[in-house]
């Protein structure tokens, strides 16, 4: 088969690795990426992951602004391509560009589908405390990630398991759920099961706000959106007038029932403190101070003094200023 494979995010890369070895005898005769963007801090221009690792392969590589443009199309066309391969692209791809490959255009996605279609499937199911989750190989059509299925495989999650963990893992499983459908697809013996539509969620972008930490939620929804929104953007609260982000944390037992309000740090030791929920508690195992390095608890409590009835809240706290006396 000829290859186009169309992606940008690290998500996509071990499948870029296989495809450029030419698995098979099949041939990748062009990669597809989202253009450079700027980073999300000091707004220099950096090449998409897939790009830079194409360009390091020395695979012939397009980044244009859309993939849907008529121009681009007609120089996809010439390759006669019989298949693409989509993975962590970011775009969606028309029926235009859909209707150029003989055999078809094909998603490997983040989750078991119908369960978290949309951008961010991996953040999401996370989010919502699920045990498994996995990685679908979809036909692309018309609806947001609703095509059917050619095959998936189903791992567990690991209960301190961040999202960016769980991305980097289930990038090597969708691979190799790739490298076993390749010959499927080049002799025509693949099959494809319908969506159960009925029971289909939906994972939208994960945005900045979503990253405040709501101290009144159960403990364990607090540890979940910790790990969830790691690496990006992070989950915090503000400590004082300092914005916090938290890392790593777990749900655990409150130590002195009481009343007592959510954010507050329930108790310090030398290797961490644990904070009040709307039930339960969490216990602080990695966190970082805004413009500082990522510390674990105890190296961040030899730098910062926290003593219990300290408070986190949603919004920062200015600290009093001394009084200056009469004039």
């Amino acid at each position: 088969m000829k290859i186009v494979f169309f992606g940008s995010g690290p998500f996509a890369l071990p499948a870029l690795e296989l495809l450029g070895k030419g698995p098979f005898g099949h041939e990748l005769v062009r990669v597809v990426s989202r253009p450079d963007r700027p980073q999300r801090r000091g707004r220099h221009v950096v090449p998409m992951p897939v790009r830079a690792r194409a360009i390091e392969l020395g695979l012939p590589c397009d980044a244009p602004e859309t993939a849907n443009d008529p121009t681009f199309l007609d120089s996809l066309a010439t390759l006669a391509p019989d298949i693409f391969l989509v993975a962590d692209y970011g775009e969606m791809l028309r029926k235009q560009l859909r209707a150029l490959p003989g055999i078809g255009v094909f998603n490997l996605h983040g989750s078991l589908l119908p369960r978290w279609r949309g951008a961010a499937p991996i953040v999401h199911s996370i989010l919502a405390g699920d045990t498994e989750t996995g990685v679908t190989l979809f036909r692309i059509e018309k609806g947001l990630d609703s095509g059917p299925i050619v095959d998936a495989a189903r791992v567990e999650i690991g209960d301190r398991e961040t999202a960016g963990e769980l991305e980097a893992r289930l990038a090597r499983i969708a691979a190799g759920l790739l490298e076993r459908n390749l010959v499927a697809f080049s002799e025509g013996t693949f099959r494809e099961t319908p969506q159960e539509e009925a029971i289909a969620t939906h994972a939208p972008k994960v945005e900045k706000a979503d990253a405040a930490i709501s101290w009144a939620t159960p403990a364990l929804d607090i540890a979940n959106r910790v790990r969830a929104l790691n690496p990006w953007p992070g989950a915090f609260s503000f400590l004082g007038p300092e914005r916090t982000t938290l890392l790593r944390a777990r749900a655990v037992e409150v130590l002195e029932p009481g009343n007592m309000a959510p954010g507050t740090i329930e108790s310090v030791r030398k290797d961490g403190f644990r904070v009040r929920c709307g039930r339960g508690a969490i216990e602080v195992l990695q966190l970082q101070r805004e413009g500082k390095a990522l510390l674990d608890a105890a190296a961040y409590l030899r730098g910062k003094a926290l003593k219990a009835g300290d408070r986190f809240s949603s919004t920062p706290i200015p600290q009093p200023t001394p009084h200056s006396g009469a004039h």
